[in-house]
């Protein structure tokens, strides 16, 4: 922070910057003067937009910046450019970033740098929009939006709303609904406005959809004990009439192995049932059995089968560790990886017509 107040009237620089482009009709909203004691200094050149900057924004507001801290053909000082806005998503952000331009929104998001004098400042803010937007659907949360949210993930591309509303028993309003919150941020493509959906960034989609969906608090968790260990549980498992799928560690260690899970994590309809049909005895400590009642369905929903056991599709069970206890950032980092190498392994074909 003491680079950033390095000279001591930078806000004085400031404030006859914003009236002079004021009174210039500048194509910017200010231009500030960086100085340290030594004589080191950077011009950063500013643009404020009063709305949220979308990510498929930022390359346009970029190439604009660029253009003014580095006009054609101008031998300048040392330059900088930074964009201020009143809330800048994650992708929005990363994007800014690898461009390299500064910024900073009114939640308290804040990146800045220059290279003379050397200055860093980098601050947390909000991951959501605080900030009403006109939009049908504001977030990924509930049953609904989240079934939509799995058949994003799933299924390759290209495929129409109708279509996927069918594999996935929803309505092709609520598909509508939630690529017409993931399009601005980039995360679905379409042809054309009402054509099909083209292209589905997963990985940012499984991002996003973690901002609003949260293992622990989202489902219903029960603690339980196996006294004979989670081998004695899996072969129960192997031999049981009710529906179930294996998510969390197990799920993940049988693709990305990270280190041996100790705790078995299973979706079922009835914690009750399932327990006495498995043995299982309550444990309020040293559990080393979760059964979970669902958010919604769709959990059992195109479950992988391997060595008679089903498992949550690898795209559900990547969600319920980014979002997990424990260890379960750090191995969804491990199915992640497993997933960027293996997409035409996990990426279904879509069995409807459009």
């Amino acid at each position: 922070m003491n680079s950033w107040g390095a000279d001591s009237r930078l806000s004085q620089r400031v404030r006859r910057s914003h009236e002079f482009f004021r009174s210039t009709r500048s194509p910017f909203e200010a231009a500030w003067e960086i100085r340290d004691p030594a004589g080191f200094s950077s011009d950063v050149i500013v643009e404020v937009k009063a709305n949220p900057v979308e990510p498929r924004l930022v390359r346009s507001v970029v190439s604009h910046l660029k253009a003014l801290s580095y006009p054609e053909n101008e031998v300048t000082a040392t330059r900088a450019c930074m964009l201020i806005s009143t809330y800048l998503s994650p992708q929005t952000r990363e994007r800014l970033t690898e461009a390299g331009v500064s910024y900073a929104d009114s939640t308290g998001n804040i990146r800045f740098t220059v290279d003379r004098p050397a200055v860093f400042i980098e601050t947390q803010g909000a991951d959501k929009n605080p900030f009403r937007e006109k939009r049908p659907l504001r977030s990924l949360k509930g049953g609904r939006a989240a079934r939509v949210a799995r058949g994003l993930l799933d299924y390759r591309t290209p495929f129409g709303t109708r279509q996927l509303a069918a594999e996935i028993a929803s309505s092709p309003a609520m598909v509508s609904r939630v690529s017409n919150l993931l399009e601005p941020d980039e995360i679905v493509t379409k042809e054309s406005p009402r054509g099909r959906i083209v292209s589905v960034d997963w990985e940012a989609l499984a991002r996003r959809w973690a901002v609003d969906y949260d293992f622990a608090s989202s489902n219903i968790l029960t603690p339980w004990l196996e006294p004979r260990g989670t081998e004695a549980l899996f072969a129960r498992l192997r031999e049981a009439a009710f529906r179930y799928t294996v998510t969390g560690s197990f799920a993940g260690y049988r693709l990305a192995p990270v280190a041996q899970p100790r705790l078995a994590t299973l979706y079922v309809e009835d914690p009750e049932t399932a327990a006495e049909t498995l043995g299982l005895r309550p444990a309020e400590t040293g559990a080393n059995v979760l059964l979970v009642v669902p958010f919604d369905p769709v959990v059992f929903e195109r479950a992988e089968h391997d060595n008679g056991i089903a498992y949550t599709r690898v795209t559900q069970t990547l969600l319920d560790l980014m979002t997990g206890p424990g260890r379960g950032p750090a191995e969804a980092d491990a199915l992640l990886e497993w997933m960027r190498e293996n997409e035409d392994r996990w990426k279904l074909p879509m069995t409807g017509t459009t």
